[in-house]
């Protein structure tokens, strides 16, 4: 074959050929050897991520972020030769995707930076110097196995995919000055509002064996303390009052968690409840004074027919999403006819309100607890029936003793 021309004038059955033979093999391994080196290398570079058009939007928040001194593979290849052979060969995979247009979009990582990645450059052992007055115990957090990326997401890239800024493939837009707006601290930094999300519902961050956080002021600030009209005793229930006399007082401390500002509602107050995560995320929970018998006694919570304070968390209809409501709504008992009987009190509104007032029209007319056993043996106790409004355990309330 004309490629082994080369060796064919040796005689490898003569030392001197033989030591020429060695010498133009080493000089093609080592040839080789050094352009592979120099290909790695090359490849490795961040200026080498960024000729390529579709890595723009990473390219250029990284040139605009903290992390602006240390490589791309740095954070993006485990440590380890093995792990460099590994991904340098799945690169070839992504050079064929690339020239033939058929990679993802937008391009994000299918998995999350393991802490060890983080590790190599930083420890919970140092110091470390949150700005102001924050207590940050990175220790503890370690210990209950707190992913680095949970709180630091964006510290190279500013979240820009969970953002969806690349979603439309428009990388001619991503120039170093729109790069540069896409890194402020709103987007590169933790979140006050990622801390309290996690401390009330640490399972959903991976955090095992812990119901719950501190969400006392406190205990991740120095100089700020919980206000003394916060600390009287029924304050959980007792807070709403104070929001409807005064929002911009809630805001001051409460606008960080301040996510949804277009919930259809009238009211300011449920308006910006359901729009805020520190308020929402409480509220979904059933508070303690909605006991086991709370759907027929909390009439008597409501005043006047004054249902304000039911409308923060409920809707009066059957609640979308959007909302941000909780699935409980007050026609799915007040609005329909009862199973098997006729409307009573009539001339009452059918469970429509105007400004917090509402009224509601009763299905269950004069004489009902006589005859009802009647329709409940022809109908049955249904979810679509009685239990529809009624909890399952209501008709213990009379029957206990007769049973």
């Amino acid at each position: 074959m004309p490629q082994w021309r080369l060796f064919r004038k040796y005689d490898l059955s003569k030392t001197e050929d033989r030591l020429k033979a060695i010498i133009v093999v080493s000089g093609l391994v080592l040839a080789a050897f050094l352009l592979t080196a120099g290909a790695v290398k090359t490849t490795m570079s961040p200026e080498f991520c960024g000729k390529c058009h579709v890595m723009a939007p990473e390219y250029t928040t990284w040139k605009a972020s903290s992390h602006l001194n240390i490589a791309c593979t740095d954070c993006h290849i485990k440590p380890g030769l093995g792990n460099l052979i590994v991904h340098k060969m799945s690169a070839v995979k992504e050079l064929y995707l690339y020239f033939t247009g058929t990679y993802d979009r937008p391009i994000q990582m299918s998995h999350d930076l393991e802490d060890e990645i983080c590790m190599s450059c930083h420890s919970v052992n140092r110091g470390f110097t949150p700005s102001g007055d924050l207590i940050i115990p990175h220790d503890k957090h370690a210990a209950r196995d707190v992913k680095c990326v949970e709180c630091h997401s964006g510290v190279a890239h500013g979240n820009i995919v969970a953002r969806e800024l690349t979603k439309d493939g428009k990388y001619e837009v991503w120039t170093a000055e729109f790069g540069k707006k896409q890194m402020t601290k709103d987007y590169s930094e933790p979140k006050m509002n990622t801390c309290l999300d996690c401390h009330i519902n640490p399972k959903k961050y991976g955090v095992k064996n812990v119901d719950g956080v501190t969400q006392a002021c406190e205990a991740c600030h120095t100089q700020i303390s919980m206000p003394p009209d916060h600390k009287v005793a029924d304050f959980g229930t007792s807070h709403g009052k104070l929001a409807a006399q005064n929002l911009d007082y809630c805001n001051k401390c409460h606008s960080y968690s301040l996510e949804a500002k277009d919930i259809l509602l009238d009211d300011p107050v449920a308006r910006y409840a359901r729009g805020n995560v520190f308020c929402y995320e409480c509220h979904q929970k059933r508070p303690e004074g909605h006991g086991d018998k709370w759907r027929m006694t909390h009439k008597k919570g409501v005043t006047g027919g004054d249902v304000s304070g039911c409308l923060i968390c409920h809707n009066n209809e059957k609640p979308t999403p959007q909302h941000k409501a909780v699935p409980t709504y007050c026609i799915k008992c007040h609005g329909q006819q009862g199973e098997g009987t006729e409307p009573g009190d009539d001339g009452k509104q059918d469970g429509s309100s105007s400004s917090g007032k509402t009224t509601f029209k009763k299905y269950h007319p004069s004489g009902w607890r006589t005859y009802h056993p009647t329709i409940v043996k022809e109908k049955g106790a249904s979810n679509e029936g009685c239990w529809n409004c009624h909890e399952t355990n209501h008709c213990a309330d009379c029957h206990t003793n007769k049973l």
